[in-house]
């Protein structure tokens, strides 16, 4: 019977090594012999998962975070692209509030690296933060707003490209297949987690749909904010791909490839898939519904909760809401669970 693992972190409680951790504490105790993967999309902590894969820091500096606080920041060499997270700059563990902050602080380090993951962010800008460095102009009442934030986002009556910067070649990992816009956008899935009300999304969507137009009208293009795979990072993709011309991939199969991770899924009869909580979104381009689409042994959940409709697994066994207060404790009690079914079989 062979076992592997498979963790992604668990958002504001336990990164994926923590879970590996009491995991495999817990299958030592028992002598149950598996083999253990951190896992990410590119999203926060993509970097020490990247790492925990043999992969190696291309430079470290310092640089201004969303909430204007220098942070030291890394980047790494996989397979001889520079690869820069930018949760690290503007996850969301950020202090500040979803519409006073915005995505400007990336903006010195897109010409500094080759692939960019976009998950774990806060920002639900669209990337408004980031056209504003590269020179795009948000004007209200015929005066430029400096680094303009959702909260500035009602006030912009007028877009002035005349200064504005276009030349980025980079590729830009994407962690969900969900549209900027739509019935089912990014704000509507992922606002919630970020600290918006349903009057908040609704109100912001209208916002966003109108800037939309606005740059629509001065750049003389077509955009399209219900493509699939614009809404990661607040809608970050949808800027980086339709108004700089940034090529945007999956996150989850540009690290199964880069790590060599999906040529290893057929060894093992078993597999259990470690998420903070499984729902649908975690089928919409997210690491763990990646990996279990390519599974074909027995699959098991082991995680904080499962949300979804339909049962995608052979057993579930969850943390529950307690486990958001005492994570370690409810993990490991989770896991003696799955234990006593392999016991029995």
């Amino acid at each position: 019977m062979n076992i592997a693992v498979f963790a992604d972190k668990f958002s504001g409680t336990l990164t994926a090594h923590e879970v590996i951790d009491v995991i495999k504490e817990n299958f030592g105790n028992f002598n149950i012999e598996a083999d253990f993967y951190c896992v990410t999309d590119g999203g926060q902590k993509s970097t020490e998962i990247f790492k925990s894969h043999g992969f190696k820091t291309e430079s470290q500096y310092e640089e201004l975070n969303c909430d204007g606080v220098y942070k030291n920041i890394e980047t790494l060499n996989i397979n001889k692209e520079i690869y820069f997270e930018s949760a690290q700059l503007i996850g969301i563990d950020s202090k500040l509030k979803a519409k006073d902050i915005n995505s400007s602080s990336l903006t010195n380090i897109l010409n500094k690296v080759q692939v960019l993951g976009t998950g774990g962010s806060k920002a639900i800008d669209f990337g408004i933060g980031i056209l504003s460095g590269l020179g795009m102009e948000f004007i209200s009442n015929e005066q430029t707003i400096s680094d303009p934030k959702p909260k500035d986002f009602p006030f912009i009556d007028k877009v002035n490209a005349s200064s504005f910067d276009t030349d980025l070649n980079l590729k830009v990992l994407s962690d969900t297949h969900i549209s900027l816009l739509g019935n089912n956008s990014c704000f509507d899935i992922f606002g919630p987690q970020k600290g918006l009300s349903s009057a908040d999304i609704q109100n912001h969507k209208q916002q966003v749909e109108r800037l939309i137009g606005l740059i629509e009208t001065e750049l003389k293009i077509d955009l399209n904010p219900q493509q699939k795979s614009s809404g990661a990072a607040g809608g970050l993709t949808f800027t980086l791909n339709q108004i700089l011309g940034c090529e945007v991939l999956n996150g989850p199969e540009y690290f199964l490839k880069q790590t060599g991770l999906l040529n290893k899924l057929n060894q093992y009869d078993i597999g259990i898939f470690c998420e903070g909580k499984f729902d649908e979104s975690s089928l919409e381009g997210k690491i763990i519904g990646e990996l279990l689409s390519s599974f074909e042994g027995s699959s098991y959940f082991l995680g904080g909760q499962y949300k979804a409709e339909v049962n995608y697994f052979k057993n579930i066994f969850e943390c529950g809401a307690e486990g958001l207060k005492q994570p370690r404790q409810y993990l490991s009690e989770a896991t003696k669970e799955l234990i006593k079914t392999f016991q029995k079989d």
